[in-house]
C-alpha cells in the first residue's frame, strides 16, 4: 500500500522519467496539442465564439512550438511549463466561456491526463490543484448551473485520481519493460561475449583455436620484427587419442585432455602460446635464443612430461608426431603453420616422430598435392585408360590371359608412370574410386574377349587399402554378374607386402573373394618376409615371382635356385606359378625345364591397348615365340 501511495503521488524519485522519455513525451504532447486546438479555434471563430478561438489558437500557436524546440534542448522544465501554460489558459477559458452549448467543460476533463502525461507523477499533482485553484476565482459559463459546477469539481477530483493511477501503471509498465530489454541485452551480451570466444577458442580445453592462434602468432611476428629471438612454430599430432578417449569415456577424456593442455602451457611458459586445431591436433610457439631444433631429444626435454598423464591410479602415454618450422622474414602466421603442418604431415609419412620444415619438403609436398588434384580430375574426366600384358602358356604358346594395367596420360604434361600416381591414390583415398574404375574396365574387356571367342582370364592388382573397403567384394560379384564372367577367370593380385602386417578383417576379405570362386595371387612374390605362412594360412590360388629373380636365372646361380626351389614349392601346394618379367627366349626355356607354366614380360608383349592387344593376339605371336 505505502508503495502505491508513493507510485501514485510520485513520492519515489524513481518514478520521475529520465530526459530522453520525458522530451518524447513533451513533444507528443505539443503535436497533438497544436493539431486539436488549432481545429478547435477555426472551429469557434468560425461559430461565433470569437474571444475564446483567438485565445486557443494563440496559447496553440505561441507556446507549444516553442516547447517542443525546447524539450529538443533539454530544457525539459521550461518545455513543460510552457505545454501546461497553453493546456491551463485553452481549458481556463473553456471553462468561462463554455462554448457551443457550454460543451467546453467537458473537454477540460482531459487535462488531468494531459497533465500527469506531460509533468509525471509528482509535479502532476500540484499543475492538477494548481488549475482547481484557478477555476476557483474564474467565473463559470452562463450555460453551467452551480449543481454542474460542484459536480464538476468533483469529476475533476475524480479524473485527477484516474489520470494520476494511468499514468503510474504507464511508468510501471515502462520501467517493466526498460528492465526486461535490459536483462534480456545482458543475457544478449553474455551471448555475444561467449560467441566471439568460441570463434577463437576451443570449447573443452579453452585453448585458442586455429583463428585464435593465428592471431596471436602475427602479434608475436610483429614482435619479432624488433628481436633477434627465433620464432619456432610446433605442430603436434596426438596418436591413438580418439580411440583412448572411445576406451575410459569422454568424462576421463576431459581429464586427459586437462592435463595435456596444462602441461603445454608450462612446456611454452611466458616466452610462448599454445593452441588447439583439432581433436587431435596441437600446436605451440615460443621464442628462443640458439636452440638446435637437430639436437636429440630438444622436443621431448621442451614439453617434459607432457604427454604422460594420470588416469586414476594408472599412467599413460600418449604418444605424438610432430613438425616445426622456424619463422624467416618472410613468413605469414598462415604460411607458417601451414608449413608446421605440412612438417608433421612429413614426419607421420615416414613414420618419424619428429621433422623439421625444408623448402625441398615444400616442393615435394606441393607436386603430391598438385598430382592428387590432377588424379582427381583425371578420374572425373575419365583421362585414365586400361592397358594389358599378356600371359603366355610356356608349354603350349596359347595365350591364357592378361594383366590389367592402368596408365594416366595428362594433356599438359604427358603420360605419368604409374609409380608416381599409385602412391598418390592410396594415400589420399582415390583408390577406392581407381581400384573400381579398373575392376569395371577390366571385366568389361574380359567380357569382349569372352564373346569373340577368346577365353581369357584377367589379372586384377589391389592394394592393402583396398582391402578396408567393406562394400568392395560386392562391386566385384555384381561387376562379374553384369558381365558373365566367371569369377575364376578373374584373378585378384596383391602385392606380398599385403601379407605381412594383415588384419583380421582384410583376411577375411580375401577368404570370401576365394569362397565366392575369384583367384588370389600373390604379387612380386620374393620381395618380402614370412612367406610361407601367409601361404599356409590365406587361400592363395597362384604366386608370381617378382622379375628381379627371373631376369637374372640365366647369369645367377642363386637366383635360379630361388626361383626353382619357388617353383617346386608352389606345385607341391596345388599352386600356379606365373613368372613375370620374361624377356629372352633363354628364360622360357629355363623357366618350362624348371616346371613353371605361364609367363610375362617383353619377351611375349609389352603393356598395350585394348585395340592393340586384340590385334595383337590374333597374330597369333605368341604360340612361335613359346616354342622357339
Amino acid at each position: 500500500m505505502r508503495q502505491f501511495i508513493s507510485d501514485l503521488f510520485g513520492i519515489d524519485p524513481a518514478t520521475i522519467a529520465n530526459v530522453k522519455e520525458r522530451g518524447k513525451d513533451i513533444r507528443l504532447a505539443c503535436i497533438i496539442g497544436l493539431l486539436v486546438s488549432t481545429s478547435f479555434a477555426v472551429f469557434n471563430l468560425t461559430v461565433g465564439f470569437v474571444a475564446l478561438g483567438l485565445i486557443e489558437g494563440a496559447a496553440a500557436l505561441l507556446l507549444l512550438p516553442a516547447a517542443y524546440f525546447l524539450s529538443h534542448s533539454e530544457r525539459m522544465l521550461s518545455a513543460e511549463t510552457l505545454v501546461m501554460l497553453s493546456a491551463i489558459i485553452i481549458n481556463a477559458a473553456l471553462f468561462h466561456f463554455g462554448g457551443v452549448d457550454s460543451t467546453g467543460i467537458y473537454w477540460i476533463l482531459s487535462l488531468p491526463f494531459i497533465t500527469f502525461f506531460v509533468t509525471g507523477q509528482r509535479r502532476g499533482w500540484l499543475w492538477a490543484f494548481g488549475f482547481l485553484v484557478l477555476l476557483l476565482f474564474i467565473p463559470s459559463a452562463a450555460g453551467i448551473s452551480q449543481t454542474q459546477e460542484v459536480h464538476f469539481f468533483f469529476g475533476m477530483l475524480f479524473y485527477m485520481v484516474l489520470a494520476a493511477s494511468f499514468n503510474m501503471l504507464r511508468v510501471r509498465f515502462e520501467e517493466k519493460l526498460a528492465r526486461q530489454v535490459k536483462e534480456k541485452t545482458a543475457v544478449a551480451t553474455a551471448y555475444l561475449e561467449q560467441l566471439q570466444f568460441l570463434a577463437k577458442h576451443d570449447e573443452l580445453t579453452g585453448l585458442p583455436n586455429r583463428e585464435g592462434i593465428l592471431d596471436l602468432l602475427d602479434d608475436e611476428i610483429k614482435r619479432q620484427a624488433e628481436d633477434s629471438e627465433a620464432l619456432v612454430v610446433i605442430y603436434i599430432k596426438l596418436i591413438r587419442i580418439i580411440e583412448l578417449i572411445n576406451i575410459v569415456g569422454t568424462e576421463q577424456g576431459a581429464v586427459l585432455f586437462a592435463q595435456i593442455v596444462a602441461n603445454l602451457k608450462n612446456a611454452v611458459q611466458r616466452s610462448g602460446k599454445a593452441g588447439r586445431l583439432g581433436r587431435d591436433e596441437f600446436v605451440f610457439f615460443f621464442s628462443c635464443k640458439d636452440l638446435d631444433l637437430e639436437a636429440s631429444g630438444w622436443l621431448a626435454s621442451t614439453l617434459g612430461a607432457g604427454f604422460e598423464c594420470l588416469l586414476g591410479n594408472q599412467t599413460v602415454n600418449i604418444e605424438y608426431v610432430a613438425g616445426a618450422c622456424i619463422h624467416g622474414d618472410e613468413a605469414e602466421a598462415e604460411v607458417l603453420l601451414r608449413k608446421a603442418e605440412q612438417a608433421m604431415l612429413t614426419a607421420k609419412e615416414a613414420h618419424y616422430d619428429f621433422f623439421i620444415y625444408n623448402a625441398d619438403n615444400d616442393r615435394e609436398f606441393i607436386s603430391h598435392h598438385l598430382l592428387f588434384s590432377k588424379l582427381r580430375k583425371a578420374l572425373q574426366q575419365n583421362q585414365l585408360e586400361m592397358y594389358y600384358q599378356p600371359q603366355v602358356d610356356l608349354h603350349t604358346g596359347r595365350l591364357t590371359g592378361a594383366e590389367a594395367l592402368a596408365r594416366w596420360t595428362d594433356p599438359t604434361e604427358g603420360p605419368i608412370p604409374p609409380l608416381f600416381f599409385i602412391p598418390v591414390a592410396e594415400q589420399s583415398g582415390l583408390i577406392f574410386p581407381l581400384t573400381r574404375w579398373v575392376i569395371a574396365t577390366a571385366i568389361a574387356q574380359c567380357a569382349q574377349w569372352r564373346n569373340a571367342g577368346l577365353d581369357l582370364g584377367i589379372a586384377i592388382n589391389l592394394s592393402a587399402r583396398n582391402l578396408a573397403d567393406a562394400d568392395l567384394l560386392a562391386y566385384l560379384e555384381n561387376m562379374a554378374t553384369d558381365f558373365c564372367v566367371p569369377p575364376e577367370k578373374i584373378t585378384m593380385e596383391l602385392t606380398e607386402g599385403v601379407f605381412l602386417d594383415i588384419s583380421q578383417k582384410s583376411a577375411n576379405v580375401i577368404r570370401h573373394m576365394h569362397e565366392k570362386g575369384f583367384r588370389i595371387s600373390i604379387d612380386d612374390y620374393g620381395t618380402g618376409y614370412s612367406s610361407l605362412s601367409y601361404i599356409k594360412g590365406l587361400p592363395v590360388t597362384e604366386l608370381k615371382i617378382d622379375q628381379c629373380f627371373i631376369k637374372g636365372i640365366m647369369e645367377s646361380h642363386s637366383d635360379a635356385l630361388i626361383v626353382q626351389s619357388t617353383i617346386d614349392m608352389a606345385l607341391q601346394l596345388d599352386l600356379e606359378v606365373v613368372a613375370e618379367g620374361v624377356e629372352e627366349a633363354s628364360i622360357v626355356s629355363q623357366l618350362r625345364d624348371f616346371g613353371c607354366r605361364v609367363g610375362q614380360g617383353y619377351y611375349f608383349g609389352r603393356p598395350m591397348s585394348a585395340v592393340a592387344f586384340d590385334l595383337w593376339a590374333q597374330q597369333d605371336a605368341c604360340a612361335a615365340k613359346a616354342q622357339a
